[in-house]
């Protein structure tokens, strides 16, 4: 069946040889494809623009000339060093116009995507999702691009904005965008080719921003505070995340600061809005309640402990339920709890956080008095579901680097690595289940800091988020506190 789609789609597109990949354009315009091998690395299109048949056809260019609601859109694809795709949308007649065109970009199966949409400083960076490499990354050399909104959750394809809200051209006016699209051996080169400023912007709390910007326009929230010295910009704010606006001679750069809290800070959040209701937590919330109460984060009281004695975590399909019984009974000193526990993970299948939760669960059970060393090999010997959890068994049970490396470094790539910016086609929680992958890496093994550093930055991102108000659920906050040991100090 793939084959008889890879066929269809060579009979109906221009194909533009790139090295070892092929740049494929649907004949109509609508579609830019790269493929490498047999893969399908990222797809590209101008959204709702009518198609028609290319006007330009060399053995390295292939030229468009579509229309939009907004006026003709003159489409250009090269090979030039590099993969170059160019806009331009001419407003001809019919007066003025408000902008609100589109372009999307969608990875392939096998890709992940990462996104700085920073204005006129956008990176894009399409990444194996299983391997190191190679890397698609996408630098904007003119125009302006901004993720429109979160995608939905089913989602497979991001859209940016081509210019900021409000924008309007006139009879005669141009808007240009253009992409142009490199190869790069692994993430990491992309990340020393970024602009010094950009990859620092995040931050410990009381730790000012300094960025070499001091002769371009800045924009800051209210809470923020600018200061100028020794041709350097100074910036400082409270924990969370914080937009600023940065004006050059390109244009408007939107660059999000963060100043990361300590981990107490959401857990106070999310203890606080499970303790405030009236119903049971889930098995997440209770799981936060409990680690934040083992922390001495909070004191529950009798109120809080009546609370999660009515837990209905058996009957919860969360992996968390286990987590939250392993912890409960070593609070409590009740191995039977702990045992419970680990029957409910015995009827379980082996996905992510699987390997994490037995592994907790024999050392409660050795705090417990409990023998449940030969469950909990049993468990762990099982054959894991699906690539990612089969990692995190490859790592808990310490085989050599071969085995996990490639599939190690597509969990960094997923997780953008040092790159500033957002994976917008995942989940808060899909990020914080990454993150612990990365920190069961043995120190020993290559990247072993680097994956460190990447799990750490990402750790960072979601404090922020629950800060701000963009996370609410405890599913998230509950990854990141899943360790194999489930320390109170962890």
């Amino acid at each position: 069946m793939a084959q008889a789609v890879l066929v269809q789609e060579l009979s109906t597109s221009e194909v533009i040889h790139w090295a070892d990949a092929e740049v494929r354009l649907e004949r109509d315009g609508s579609l830019m494809r790269v493929v490498r091998g047999r893969h399908l690395v990222v797809e590209l299109g101008w959204v709702n623009a009518s198609t028609a048949d290319p006007s330009l056809v060399t053995d390295d260019e292939v030229e468009h000339s579509l229309t939009t609601n907004a006026g003709r859109l003159l489409q250009r694809a090269a090979i030039n060093d590099g993969w170059r795709s160019r806009w331009v949308l001419v407003r001809d007649h019919d007066g003025s116009v408000q902008v609100g065109e589109r372009l999307r970009v969608r990875p392939g199966p096998e890709y992940t995507l990462w996104s700085w949409s920073a204005g006129v400083s956008t990176v894009i960076v399409v990444a194996p999702a299983h391997a190191a490499g190679p890397v698609l990354a996408f630098r904007l050399e003119q125009g302006y691009l901004e993720l429109a909104e979160d995608p939905q959750e089913s989602s497979a394809w991001v859209e940016y904005l081509v210019a900021p809200e409000g924008t309007v051209l006139e009879t005669g006016d141009r808007l240009v965008t253009v992409l142009a699209g490199h190869w790069y051996a692994e993430l990491g080169d992309v990340e020393s080719r970024m602009p010094p400023w950009s990859m620092e912007t995040q931050l410990d709390e009381g730790v000012s921003w300094l960025a070499d910007l001091a002769d371009c326009g800045l924009e800051v929230p209210d809470e923020l505070v600018v200061e100028y010295a020794d041709g350097q910009v100074s910036v400082d704010g409270p924990p969370g995340s914080h937009v600023v606006d940065i004006t050059n001679p390109r244009g408007l750069s939107r660059v999000e600061l963060e100043w990361v809290p300590q981990l107490e800070v959401a857990l106070h959040k999310v203890v606080d809005a499970a303790l405030d209701r009236a119903e049971p937590p889930s098995a997440a919330e209770a799981f936060c309640v409990q680690m934040a109460a083992d922390r001495n984060t909070v004191w529950l009281g009798q109120n809080g402990h009546d609370l999660l004695d009515v837990v209905d975590w058996e009957s919860s399909e969360s992996l968390f339920a286990a987590a939250f019984a392993l912890i409960r009974g070593r609070a409590l000193g009740e191995g039977a709890l702990v045992s419970d526990g680990l029957r409910w993970l015995a009827r379980r299948p082996v996905g992510l956080g699987y390997g994490r939760v037995v592994m907790a669960g024999f050392l409660a059970s050795v705090s417990v008095g409990l023998d449940a060393q030969s469950r909990c090999l049993e468990m762990l010997s099982r054959s894991a579901v699906g690539r990612t959890a089969a990692l995190e068994s490859s790592l808990l049970h310490y085989r050599s680097a071969d085995f996990g490396a490639g599939e190690l470094a597509g969990v960094a790539n997923r997780l953008g690595g040092l790159m500033p910016g957002d994976p917008p086609l995942m989940s808060w929680t899909e990020m914080a289940e990454m993150v612990g992958l990365l920190e069961l890496c043995p120190p020993e093994w290559p990247h072993a800091s680097y994956y460190a550093q990447v799990a750490a930055k990402v750790r960072g991102k979601i404090l922020c988020a629950y800060v701000n108000g963009w996370i609410e659920e405890a599913e998230p906050l509950a990854w990141l506190l899943l360790t194999p040991e489930l320390s109170a100090t962890a």
